[in-house]
């Protein structure tokens, strides 16, 4: 009985369901009438956005091919396909190789900002710089061996680090009212190097365009609207990017100068005139050193070779190696022991080498890093070398007793400078008297002189209207100055306020 109720319910919920499910779709046909009477679903299909009409292809450019050149303006017969072939690489070769060649004065290579009467007073500024004495050789510790100076103060780097703080605290921005900065090049600066003269400070920087600046810093000359104005001159002494300079070790009146140009020049202060030292068309110039007799030049190139000039021979005569896959950005001589060369390359290696063995099994340590090595310098005392990378660290690295470097100090920093600065490398101040030290450009628009003994920041140089990163950066050998140059072709200097003797009325 129990389940015969059970099915006749069952049953009726059934027949509810059916019913109700009946009802729906009526009601949804119905709907469906009143809408088509209306015509909803045609206004609805009008308001929606049209169909976005797919992207034509850009058309690819087209190569512009490159300007020809007459045969009869080259000499060539029309004829001869060959001689024609070959005076068309000559001419592309010369065109890409284009630079300097001979000795050239001055005012055959002076800049259109620079005038003929200012071309006279940079002559004289030489002449006087040259007459007096080679401030090189005004004290002999500068080549003592390292056991012979008195670094006391170095271990506990207490006294010596106090004394370097407090010379870079008392240095300040040359600046005045209309200017905190001078233009010296017209085009990025790669490299910066002082004149050692303790009589007049003048400095140099080398820039993209091959153009070299000189910054007579504590000379102020008034324009014509009476506003004070530095003194500067500019010459082209190469054609392209200068990449590194540097005065002789021996003569001070001599500034060397590479470049991308295929040659290294240098200017003779004495004549007055811009001499080439080496030419060679196979190779890039990215840096180079000098021996200590001021007679032998080891450079580096961006096809990875490292070479060997001696300026007394004839000026394509040279000796190469293949030392690195990749470019070398830096070289270094060590000034006590003249055996030892350490280069950084951008196939991410610093490595140590013996001169005296090049060709064979030269090489004595590599490091590897994670990232490019942008620069490797031995230290005035010849104990230390310091390099900067990519890797965002500066490392210094002590030589000790077995003969070998080995990784004392990492300082983090930032060294990604992009694509429009010039890349930082930490330069040491040559003075090896004082406690070990080097400065680097800093993002931050300032630069930062830090302790080689502690890895510490010894002092930030800033100042409010400093506007741009000084990337490149040198020391004065003799005085207490820093100097540093800027991607626009700026120079700033940092030095310390003339003493006022004060006056005694009697």
């Amino acid at each position: 009985m129990s389940k015969m109720n059970k099915m006749s319910k069952l049953s009726n919920e059934n027949s509810f369901a059916n019913e109700y499910e009946r009802q729906r779709q009526e009601n949804i046909r119905r709907n469906e009438e009143i809408l088509q009477q209306l015509r909803i679903p045609e206004i609805v299909k009008s308001f929606r956005p049209a169909p976005k009409p797919k992207p034509k292809p850009r058309p690819k450019p087209e190569k512009k091919q490159p300007i020809r050149h007459s045969l009869r303006l080259r000499g060539v017969k029309p004829e001869a396909p060959e001689e024609k072939r070959k005076a068309e690489e000559e001419i592309v070769k010369e065109e890409k190789r284009a630079r300097l060649e001979g000795i050239l004065a001055l005012h055959a290579i002076r800049a259109n900002k620079t005038s003929v009467d200012d071309t006279n007073r940079f002559i004289g500024i030489l002449s006087d710089l040259s007459m007096a004495k080679d401030s090189r050789k005004d004290d002999v510790a500068d080549k003592a061996p390292t056991n012979e100076i008195n670094f006391d103060s170095v271990p506990g780097g207490k006294e010596g680090l106090s004394a370097v703080r407090w010379r870079c605290r008392s240095l300040n921005l040359k600046k005045t009212e209309d200017w905190s900065s001078v233009k010296v090049t017209p085009d990025r600066i790669y490299c910066v190097s002082v004149h050692p003269s303790k009589d007049k400070i003048l400095v140099s920087a080398g820039d993209k365009q091959g153009s070299l600046g000189f910054w007579d810093i504590n000379e102020i000359n008034m324009n014509e609207y009476g506003h004070e104005e530095c003194r500067t001159f500019m010459f082209n002494a190469h054609t392209k990017t200068i990449t590194y300079s540097q005065y002789s070790p021996t003569d001070s009146n001599l500034l060397f100068t590479s470049s991308y140009d295929g040659s290294i020049r240098y200017l003779d202060l004495n004549q007055a005139k811009s001499i080439e030292a080496f030419v060679d068309n196979e190779y890039t110039y990215t840096h180079f050193d000098m021996d200590s007799t001021g007679q032998i030049i080891y450079f580096s190139t961006n096809e990875g070779t490292v070479g060997i000039k001696d300026i007394r021979q004839p000026i394509n005569v040279f000796t190469g190696y293949d030392l690195h896959d990749r470019k070398v950005g830096c070289v270094s001589l060590n000034p006590i022991r003249p055996e030892l060369m350490v280069t950084a390359s951008l196939d991410r290696t610093m490595c140590l080498w013996d001169i005296r063995k090049l060709g064979s099994d030269c090489k004595v340590q590599e490091f590897t890093f994670t990232k490019s090595v942008t620069s490797a310098y031995w230290s005035p005392t010849g104990d230390k070398v310091v390099s900067t990378s990519y890797d965002d660290l500066i490392r210094v690295f002590y030589y000790n007793e077995e003969r070998k470097l080995k990784e004392r100090i990492q300082v983090p920093h930032n060294n990604q400078v992009g694509r429009w600065v010039t890349m930082f490398r930490a330069t040491w101040n040559p003075n090896p008297n004082l406690h070990p030290h080097f400065v680097i450009g800093n993002m931050k628009r300032s630069a930062d002189v830090i302790s080689a003994v502690t890895g510490e920041l010894v002092w930030n140089m800033r100042d409010e209207k400093l506007s741009s990163i000084p990337a490149v950066n040198a020391f004065h050998p003799k005085l207490n100055v820093i100097v540093g140059g800027n991607a626009s072709g700026r120079m700033v200097a940092w030095q310390e306020k003339p003493k006022v003797t004060p006056t005694v009325l009697i």
